[in-house]
């Protein structure tokens, strides 16, 4: 049995070795896609630019607790919006590792999502619906992901041939090296 470095080391050393091949692989990925939107919750304002967050999701789950039986103001500031879901997430980092990819899901319907535009120059991406949406809590020790997933209602057998085409999809299906359709228990297809 090798040791964990040495693993490492000959996985390394095999990856390296193959780097070559990477532009000749094909990845056809989908079919999700999220708006996040990374948000810090305030704990105690002093003025329009400096505030102190909730640090962590204990603390949160505090104050949420002691809003019960009464109304409560909770201010969110939004730190980032950013491109999200497993999909989107998956296809960037395989066109940034230097794989031609082929992506398609909710990444906005009729025009591409801003958020989706890097992702775009890197990859093809094709889009047939609108994209889920996701307030992120960050805390210190962990995160909330309060998900809107109505909107990938829209990923469907139907909008995928008529706005991608059936005949496209097969051929993808049918050439890419990889094929990855992730965060499909959030899609009714």
């Amino acid at each position: 049995m090798i040791d964990s470095s040495e693993f490492r080391q000959q996985t390394a050393q095999r990856l390296e070795s193959l780097a070559a091949q990477v532009p000749a692989l094909t990845a056809f990925v989908g079919l999700d896609g999220f708006v996040d939107e990374i948000l810090q919750v305030v704990d105690k304002r002093y003025d329009a630019n400096r505030y102190d967050r909730v640090p962590t999701i204990t603390a949160y789950a505090r104050r949420m607790a002691a809003a019960a039986g009464q109304s409560t103001n909770i201010e969110l500031v939004n730190v980032m919006t950013k491109l999200g879901g497993n999909g989107p997430i998956m296809g960037n980092a395989l066109s940034r590792f230097g794989l031609n990819v082929t992506y398609v899901g909710s990444l906005g319907w009729p025009a591409l999502h801003p958020v989706f535009a890097n992702f775009a120059q890197h990859a093809d991406v094709n889009s047939i619906s609108e994209p889920g949406l996701t307030d992120a809590l960050e805390f210190e020790d962990g995160k909330l992901m309060l998900g809107k997933h109505y909107l990938l209602k829209h990923v469907t057998w139907e909008n995928l041939q008529e706005r991608y085409g059936r005949d496209k999809f097969a051929r993808q299906f049918q050439t890419a090296s990889l094929v990855a359709f992730v965060n499909l228990s959030l899609i009714h297809i």
